[in-house]
């Protein structure tokens, strides 16, 4: 029998050291930046307002590092080479596309929510306001097990490669892996997820960076001509099925594309059910929702084509070589399953120093990610669960006290199913195919929940779960098919199942939320009743930093303190953001033409094979994509807050 796993190279002590050790030093420095903002930036983090929307004023850089941080899954650094290493090189670039669309399409629902529901702490509430009590109940379903899918797809990835690096248990790695998040985020609420974001994203691109320049440049790969060579060679022995001539090197690849288009709607569905992304929206100051969104989602396109174009087309090469882990057998589907090929490439040409990399990326990676599942949860059953339906005339602090309950209580209940999920034999790879089967249902709903005041109660209530029963049992019908009469983990799990799911649950609740409006309408929604959501606010005057955030607007706000005001938004702030909704629809549609239909496609019909002057300047643009990105996301967030940041040195040193 094949061997199915490598002696660690890391000890334990590697894997305890960074969840437990670097974990706690990055809750305590949250907790230290935290008591700094509300000390000196007047930033009470006791208030369930800024606890929850980070005083909605957040700026750009950040607003787009919490983007970055929010798509970075520990999933999406060991899967895209994992897809490239099976699919070629159309795998990363389709990866990366599959989630650029998503991100400049939410800038439309980011600006829209700002617009029309400027007090909305979670989307949750923009619906029951509008549709009431059943589809506030059916939604909240619909959002929580989309959290849940999200924290164990990140957490059986993560758990998965520190476990082959270092020998630590799975099921130990799996619990330890939220502790220091619940420790920030309970501590400093949304502002904190935020700062952690930056930390993070930065030390992440330094990682990418370094494994990607250290792969490019090692002995065994040689030049980029000789990893062309090499390539073309491994297609000659191992022709990939269906690709253009077997070979590696070229888009006109089906798999590739039949992922990218499963891939594209599972993020649809991942990213607008998934409370946190309309949380960040509301947190962003009005003038950084659009740009943040734009600027998020373009840098991030480059780290998992960087990152899968490299490691995976890499690996090729590598595993022709001793240092290879797995080298004189070939990969197991358990490994492949596991996304093993990004911490095998680092091994092959880092060493030990390579498994430490991954080691720190991945657990950067699922901590940033994690913290914004637990405060979007948080949010959800201390403010449409406990506020809505317990306690009415809870005070903002009460509110408080039950969404730390909530993030302890959540991270326990991930953690558990995550490993039912992992001892049932689910790995990495099933739950990045399946998650679009039961996120897609409510992506065209809710949405236009915001955007289409005709959409009626009946549509949006049955629409998702038309869409549910549909894509569920399309999934099973075609796991039957496929896997000739047999129903398990593995066929449950095969590409094609998942997409027909997806695709089902995504063309249902498009078709009949329409059908459903016209046959059953309700009168047309006015925008100015999202105003009846109320703001959970113990202490009336603003905080100094939403003020002085206010007044180095470029739009030169002055929001009117006139509660009674029929027009919450001054002319001038409410034109701007129309004008913004413009360009972030254009801006979507951009990125679905350019992204997703013409470089792909036309690349595909040419049926080209990658030269090697091609083939370099396309692992070197992609390089170049990520370097680029990381000089944004170092310098633009401390250039937005420069101001706080100076208050603050200011206070350490005792010269305000």
């Amino acid at each position: 029998m094949a061997q199915e796993s490598i002696v660690p190279p890391l000890s334990q002590g590697w894997g305890y050291g960074v969840i437990i050790g670097i974990g706690i030093a990055f809750a305590l420095g949250m907790m230290g930046i935290t008591y700094l903002l509300r000390k000196y930036s007047h930033e009470d983090n006791s208030n369930f307002e800024t606890y929850s929307t980070a005083g909605r004023s957040v700026g750009v850089g950040l607003t787009a590092t919490a983007v970055i941080s929010s798509w970075a899954w520990s999933t999406a650094l060991l899967s895209s080479g994992t897809i490239t290493y099976s699919y070629g090189i159309g795998g990363a670039f389709w990866f990366g596309a599959g989630c650029i669309v998503q991100i400049c399409t939410f800038s439309l629902l980011a600006i829209q929510s700002k617009l029309k529901t400027p007090h909305a702490h979670t989307i949750l509430e923009v619906v029951k306001a509008r549709y009431g009590t059943i589809a506030h109940l059916v939604y909240m379903a619909l959002c929580l097990i989309n959290n849940l899918i999200a924290v164990i797809n990140m957490l059986l990835g993560a758990s998965a490669a520190i476990s082959a690096l270092t020998g630590m248990h799975v099921v130990a790695s799996i619990f330890l892996l939220p502790l220091g998040v619940c420790l920030y985020t309970i501590s400093g609420g949304l502002r904190a997820t935020f700062v952690t974001d930056w930390a993070h994203t930065v030390a992440l691109f330094v990682i990418v960076l370094y494994l990607a320049l250290k792969t490019l440049t090692s002995p065994q790969i040689g030049s980029l001509h000789d990893l062309w060579n090499t390539v073309n060679e491994a297609a000659l022995q191992s022709p990939v099925s269906g690709n253009y001539k077997g070979s590696y090197l070229t888009m006109t690849s089906p798999s590739s594309v039949e992922f990218g288009i499963l891939h594209t709607l599972g993020n649809f569905g991942l990213v607008i059910m998934d409370s946190s992304y309309w949380q960040k929206a509301y947190s962003a100051d009005v003038a950084a929702a659009v740009p943040g969104y734009l600027v998020g989602g373009i840098i991030y396109f480059g780290l998992p084509w960087c990152l899968g174009s490299v490691m995976g087309i890499g690996s090729l090469a590598l595993q022709n070589f001793p240092s290879w882990p797995a080298f004189g057998r070939e990969l197991s589907t358990s490994e492949l399953n596991a996304g093993l090929i990004l911490p095998y490439a680092s091994m092959a040409v880092a060493g030990k120093a390579g498994a430490v990399a991954v080691v720190i990326v991945v657990f950067m990676a699922v901590t940033s990610t994690m913290s914004a599942e637990l405060i979007a949860v948080s949010s959800i059953v201390s403010s449409d669960v406990y506020h809505t339906y317990l306690k009415r005339d809870a005070t903002g602090k009460q509110i408080m006290w039950i969404s730390h309950l909530a993030c302890i209580g959540f991270a326990i209940i991930g953690c558990a199913v995550s490993v039912a999920v992992y001892y049932g034999g689910v790995s990495l790879t099933w739950t990045l195919y399946f998650l679009g089967v039961i996120t897609c249902p409510g992506m065209i709903t809710m949405p236009l929940t915001v955007l289409w005041s005709g959409q009626s109660k009946v549509a949006a209530i049955v629409s998702p779960l038309l869409g549910m029963a549909g894509g569920l049992a399309t999934w099973i019908g075609t796991a039957t098919h496929y896997g000739h009469g047999v129903v398990s983990v593995e066929t449950t799990g095969l590409l094609l199942p998942c997409l027909w799911g997806s695709v089902v649950s995504t063309v249902v609740p498009a078709i009949s939320t329409v059908v459903l409006s016209y046959a059953f309408p309700s009168p047309p929604f006015q925008w100015d009743q999202f105003q009846e959501i109320e703001l959970i606010d113990d202490s009336p005057t603003p905080s100094l930093d939403f003020e002085e955030k206010a007044t180095e607007s470029p739009l030169d706000i002055e929001f009117s303190q006139d509660s009674n005001s029929v027009n919450i938004h001054p002319i001038k702030a409410e034109t701007y953001m129309q004008k913004m909704s413009i360009v972030s629809g254009v801006a979507g549609a951009f990125a679905f033409v350019v992204f997703w239909v013409l470089w792909p496609f036309s690349m595909y019909g040419s049926r080209f094979i990658f030269q090697p002057k091609f083939f370099s300047g396309w692992l070197v643009v992609s390089v170049i994509w990520v370097f680029a990105g990381f000089l944004v996301i170092l310098f633009l967030p401390p250039l937005d807050g420069r101001r706080q940041i100076t208050t603050i040195v200011k206070g350490v040193l005792g010269r305000t």
